[in-house]
């Protein structure tokens, strides 16, 4: 693989991804994808970052080649997302989906526990186990949210539940959003109107980790 595009292609068959796909999670547009297939051009600044993001790999490695395609650790088994576990996907603590964001690989030492998969989720889709009591009353501790990470900022819309990573926090969190004028003025807020802090936080300072498609739900 000596250019961008036989990494880009490589990773996109890899993890049977399609332009289409890259469209929806970059925002990119059709012409200038097909641009970074062919090679004519590469990547370059934010579009490179999210299709790295999407892709599984380090920026640097998908541009240039230059170091692993992944950050794992030495000695850590790396788990593709659909985890030869068909029907399948992963419930992840909060601090790994937190560094989702970094292009964090999925190691069998993030996988808590794994759930049926709807069928409508992508293959990179996991669970979070609920925390804390800021999204009652319809999101009580314990209960598992299942997380979508294959969107945009664009994608989202008024009354959103979303899964982010704030400031310097490590871990991620979950909150409902709240859209102003556009999609430059979001900002997100607890479920709980009980809950002690009732601040809207700006999305600005938070990066979107997924969105939130429901909850599962078992009794015995």
């Amino acid at each position: 693989m000596n250019d961008a595009a036989d990494r880009i292609s490589k990773r996109m068959a890899d993890l049977k991804i399609s332009q289409a796909d890259i469209k929806r999670a970059t925002g990119a547009g059709k012409a200038t994808i097909s641009s970074w297939v062919k090679g004519d051009t590469k990547p370059s600044g934010v579009y490179a970052t999210k299709l790295a993001s999407y892709l599984r790999c380090n920026t640097d490695w998908l541009l240039s080649g230059i170091g692993s395609m992944t950050n794992a650790p030495v000695g850590t088994e790396q788990v593709d997302l659909d985890h030869n576990m068909a029907g399948k996907m992963p419930v992840i603590s909060w601090v790994a989906a937190g560094d989702w964001i970094e292009v964090m690989p999925t190691t069998m030492d993030d996988v808590i526990q794994w759930i049926p998969k709807p069928e409508h989720l992508s293959e990179r889709a996991f669970g979070l186990i609920v925390r804390g009591r800021s999204m009652l009353p319809e999101f009580k501790p314990d209960e598992i949210i299942y997380v979508e990470p294959d969107v945009t900022p664009w994608d989202l819309k008024d009354g959103d539940l979303v899964v982010v990573q704030c400031n310097d926090d490590t871990d991620a969190t979950f909150k409902q959003l709240v859209m102003g004028d556009g999609h430059n003025d979001m900002y997100l807020k607890p479920l709980n109107p009980d809950w002690h802090e009732q601040r809207l936080t700006p999305m600005g300072e938070c990066n979107l980790v997924g969105i939130v498609d429901g909850k599962y739900t078992r009794y015995r």
